[in-house]
């Protein structure tokens, strides 16, 4: 009887390219090769943990314990076979339950990984979503989604990917299309148009090997005629047809990417394509003419240098929607873009258009309430002049949602749904769903939620509007996260990201970045969590988005505070507050403080904190939370300088403001228990002493100051001999200190954090 053994392991099949027509070619060279393949891969597989389980002809059969085993050796192996004649391999790998007999392996998961190997480009490797999922979260490795392929006998739906770093090449969808099932989803949108269009999107995403040609369309000039700065607004009117139109076989510059030029009016087009990185720029002037208007625009072309076109049209004041369709079909036909046969656009009422622009100028200028009531009160207007007017619907809902009135918001954003798909125009019904979408997940009903960013996400890829597909995957990646389907989020968030880059939107790149960043921060993989922001810091400096830019030096603080490393913590909330003093940004100058006082606290550099702690104060004076965090800790900080009298006053006061908080209280009364008796109030420390042993006994602070408030308790009822209450509170902290350690990934980062000196002072006490 053989001894039978189910486990879960890497399975990994090979196979050379065109061994059989060798063997009947040349058998004693077949016969060779086969032994070079055992003789140079077999050590490589032993070195990296694999086993060499058996060779069916030419094919192998490796298995392993674990992904990243298989995929590093495959990838060694591949390395290796480009040094030997004739070596050509496809490898699949999957990971699954498999039966351990003697000298085999059976199982259902067998079979998969066995059909996984003929989606793999010849010298490459394709993976099935198993495996996808275990390197997902490693950045050096890149994949490409394939499909879902077709397995006879196979019970279970299967995902395939292929790697395309590591200088492996990337599986021709072409030689594998009719392997793979319809990848349409089954809530596909069931007015979407002819079945050709499938094909056409194929073709374009897929097979069209010639260079994506970008663009950016600046906002159009109007001189210094306030008279005419709404009609600015058409510029983003412009980018969102170009976007949703054009199959993406053209990359749009987002609109805050070129908002930026808005006022240096001096810049030279030329300069503008060297800094966006685009092919072209499209520049429009207008001027008042009558009862008119006179429009100059340009392409420029910033390979050639010069002008592809330069032109002057004359709109009529009533026919000022116009020239939204004019200007775009200027660009597409002289670029020679196909657009989308799903993409609609209409002619519109001109005074409605008019409104429209007016409404939305205005909102976007508002300095007060009464200017957002005017901006909604005219887009009203504007859409009962001409409800096909969709675009106007979606913004007037967007208006109402920002300032939360999301019921009228989302009787809005149905309108608008249902308007677009009685005129059949699919960008806007994408976008209505998407705003449902963000609307259901604000109120929490994450089930709707989901289905109606399902709907946008459908439609978007009907028009491959990849701008629009990004945009759906980001929303669905935060309702992921809200819904704590933390993997599901980073695999949203990384299809998002990777369509940006390809379009090369720099300002969705360094968001969607930052986005996971915050993934790895909240996974406690600090370095990876850094090195995301990093990345999304350098495109926010290149941008100058200086705002943003503090912000992400404040949580890259934040990241550091968090594994231990207070020196680099220091160092970039410092960068941080050095940009939000320019900006004056008190709000943010507060908390930035109040972060530098609590990394001075920890280091035990009271001095230093306190000055921190007292600025951070005088910033955010109207944020009671903010201030009286500020006192608790410079009360503390007091406590270890000996100043006592300042310490009575600061906890007191600390104390009095969460007196309805037990567990906020519980990191004060330890310090405030000895500070009290210092100043020979000895009766209040003896009945706070009382309230502390209460609330420990009822209560757990909170986990923001679980550590700190059990070391708390640990120091001061060592001082007053109650040395077993005391060794219960410093187990505490210690267990939570080595809790917390186990929870991050990287063994440097998990070093720090033991070495950091509040900790290494806890477990210093732990081991006395």
């Amino acid at each position: 009887m053989e001894d039978q053994k189910r486990k879960l392991a890497a399975i990994v099949f090979t196979d050379i390219v065109g061994f059989t027509k060798l063997t009947a070619k040349d058998q004693t060279l077949a016969s060779s090769l086969l032994t070079k393949q055992r003789e140079a891969f077999k050590p490589i597989v032993e070195s990296h943990g694999g086993t060499w389980l058996k060779e069916m002809g030419d094919g192998l059969l490796l298995i392993f314990d674990t992904v990243t085993e298989a995929v590093n050796c495959c990838i060694k192996i591949q390395e290796e076979a480009k040094t030997i004649e004739q070596m050509v391999l496809r490898i699949g790998i999957h990971q699954g339950e498999i039966l351990m007999l003697e000298n085999d392996v059976i199982g259902d998961d067998v079979n998969v990984a066995s059909r996984i190997e003929a989606f793999s480009a010849p010298g490459g490797i394709a993976i099935s979503g198993k495996v996808y999922d275990a390197i997902v979260r490693e950045m050096h490795y890149q994949t490409k989604y394939l499909g879902k392929p077709k397995l006879k006998g196979v019970g279970q739906e299967v995902t395939v990917y292929c790697i395309i770093s590591h200088g492996l090449p990337e599986t021709n969808l072409a030689e594998v299309a009719a392997k793979l099932e319809d990848v349409r989803p089954k809530w596909f949108y069931p007015a979407i148009a002819s079945l050709l269009l499938v094909p056409l999107i194929v073709y374009f995403s897929f097979f069209r090997g010639e260079k994506i040609d970008s663009i950016a369309v600046l906002y159009m000039d109007v001189g210094n005629d306030p008279e005419l700065s709404y009609l600015e607004a058409i510029t983003e009117d412009i980018i969102f047809d170009l976007t949703s139109s054009s199959q993406g076989l053209l990359k749009v510059s987002e609109s805050v990417e070129v908002k930026k030029y808005k006022e240096n009016s001096d810049i030279s087009v030329n300069d503008v394509a060297g800094e966006l990185g685009v092919d072209f720029v499209f520049w429009t002037k207008v001027q008042q003419d009558g009862p008119g208007f006179k429009f100059r625009y340009r392409l420029y072309d910033s390979d050639a240098q010069k002008d592809r076109f330069l032109k002057t049209d004359y709109i009529e004041k009533n026919s000022l929607q116009s020239i939204l369709g004019v200007l775009i079909s200027k660009i597409v036909d002289e670029l020679d873009i196909e657009q989308s046969e799903q993409f609609v656009r209409l002619e519109y009422d001109p005074e409605s258009y008019n409104l429209y622009l007016q409404a939305k100028s205005l909102y976007t200028l508002a300095k007060s309430s009464e200017d957002n009531n005017k901006a909604i009160s005219m887009m009203e207007d504007a859409i009962s002049k001409d409800d096909n007017l969709v675009m106007a619907q979606i913004y007037l809902g967007t208006m109402l949602y920002d300032m939360g009135n999301y019921s009228q918001a989302s009787v809005i954003y149905e309108k608008a749904l249902s308007k677009s798909k009685s005129l059949q125009d699919n960008a806007s019904m994408a976008e209505s769903y998407r705003k449902q979408g963000q609307l259901l997940r604000k109120k929490k009903d994450y089930p709707g939620s989901l289905a109606k960013f399902s709907e946008a996400l459908s439609m978007s890829t009907v028009m491959n509007d990849k701008s629009s597909m990004a945009k759906t995957l980001n929303s669905m990646a935060i309702l992921n996260w809200r819904t704590k389907e933390k993997d599901e989020a980073l695999k949203n968030w990384l299809s998002a990201l990777a369509i940006v880059e390809e379009l090369g939107d720099k300002p969705k790149i360094s968001k969607y970045l930052n986005n996971i960043g915050i993934w790895y921060r909240d996974d406690s993989d600090y370095s990876k969590s850094v090195e995301y922001y990093q990345r999304s810091l350098e495109i926010k400096e290149t941008l100058g988005d200086v705002r943003n830019i503090s912000k992400t030096l404040n949580n890259i603080g934040n990241v550091y505070f968090m594994m231990g490393d207070y020196e680099n913590s220091v160092e970039f909330y410092g960068k941080s507050v050095e940009i939000k003093e320019k900006l004056e940004d008190n709000k943010g100058l507060a908390s930035t403080l109040n972060n530098i006082g609590e990394t001075y606290f920890y280091q035990q550099n009271y001095d230093q904190a306190l000055k921190s702690f007292r600025k951070s104060i005088s910033y955010g004076g109207n944020n009671k939370d903010n201030v009286f965090d500020n006192e608790k800790y410079m009360g503390i900080s007091h406590y270890y300088l000996g100043n006592f009298d300042s310490c009575n006053v600061y906890l007191k006061r600390a104390d009095d403001y969460y007196s309805m908080s037990e567990v906020k209280r519980m990191p004060i009364l330890p310090y405030l228990i000895i500070a009290k008796q210092k100043v020979g109030d000895n009766q209040a420390s003896r009945d706070l002493l009382k309230e502390f042993k209460r609330i420990a006994e009822n209560n757990d602070a909170e986990k923001k100051d679980f550590i700190l408030a059990n070391w708390a308790s640990y120091e001061v009822l060592s001082l007053l001999g109650e040395t077993k209450e005391a060794k219960a509170f410093l187990e505490n902290a210690y267990f939570e200190v080595k809790s917390r350690s186990r929870d991050i990934k990287n063994k440097s980062d998990r070093n720090k954090y033991l070495s950091s000196t509040f900790h290494s002072k806890i477990n210093d006490a732990w081991s006395n």
